[in-house]
């Protein structure tokens, strides 16, 4: 890895057979870790848009071939029948079940669910009670 050219074969190699696998977690942590940081920082400045294509590329591979796929959002305008019924109590059982495996995650808490993002987060918000958010708006002034 001492060349340019050597930075960029370890980089998209490793990004390949990450997403090869399906595996989304590894993948991310590969992302952010330091020896992607250091292989990155290795290319020359006219490859490192050769290394961002590779990325785009496997994060779609990863992203068709992960255990859990995400689920794409519902149209604004979908039936009820299409749609999460959080009102079920198996269903808020196994909210609190995915948040817990997640460890409050919420992209990994929506693919153990089998919803959307935004549909896991929303349900998050009202149903466990536990995780709320702390509101960072002032208190009303008393008159």
């Amino acid at each position: 890895m001492a060349t340019p050219r050597g930075c960029l074969r370890v980089l998209t190699q490793t990004l390949i057979r990450l997403a090869r696998n399906g595996d989304v977690e590894g993948f991310r942590a590969y992302v952010r870790s330091d020896a992607f940081l250091a292989a990155f920082i290795g290319l020359d400045p006219g490859r490192r848009q050769t290394a961002m294509r590779c990325h785009a590329k496997a994060a779609t591979m990863c992203e068709a071939k992960a255990r859990h796929p995400l689920v794409p959002p519902r149209p604004i305008d979908a039936k009820r029948s299409e749609k999460a019924s959080w009102g079920d109590v198996q269903m808020r059982a196994r909210l609190s079940e995915a948040y817990a495996h997640a460890a409050g995650d919420d992209e990994q808490a929506a693919r153990l669910l089998g919803v959307s993002l935004g549909s896991a987060r929303l349900a998050r918000k009202r149903h466990l009670p536990g995780q709320r958010l702390i509101s960072t708006r002032r208190p009303r002034r008393e008159r």
